[in-house]
């Protein structure tokens, strides 16, 4: 698989990542510290469109854009349940799960500690994972 990923600073000390997968163009956001950031990012990339949000946890500073977002795209949010303290999710992941991004297959691990309920988004074949803010 061949999996694009632009990383860019937001907020005064985040940063935020737009992955896609380059066989169909399918476009998530990791997280979601920024939504006019990410707005702007997806702009100056003219990937043209956001079909997913990952969130890692729930914390505001990973969640305060999917609101935004969600209504600008219509994209899916998924991630763990604690998500849903501060957001509604189309999707609810644990461990073991699977979550597909256009053909990029991602594993979903909790990684509890610094929430109780954090996952890690991992693709194996990409020999990559989104973290949040675990490691």
């Amino acid at each position: 698989m061949t999996l694009d990923v632009h990383l860019f600073a937001c907020r005064s000390d985040n940063y935020g990542f737009l992955i896609r997968d380059a066989a169909t163009g399918a476009v998530a956001a990791v997280d979601t510290p920024d939504a006019a950031r990410i707005l702007e990012e997806l702009e100056g990339l003219g990937w043209g469109r956001l079909d997913l949000i990952l969130n890692t946890h729930w914390h505001p500073d990973h969640t305060e854009g999917n609101a935004r977002l969600k209504a600008e795209w219509a994209c899916k949010i998924v991630g763990p349940e604690e998500v849903r303290k501060v957001a509604p999710l189309d999707r609810m992941v644990a461990d073991g799960d699977v979550v597909m991004v256009g053909e990029t297959r991602f594993e979903v691990t909790e990684t509890p500690g610094h929430t109780l309920g954090h996952v890690v988004f991992h693709a194996p074949a990409d020999d990559l994972a989104f973290t949040g803010d675990t490691l």
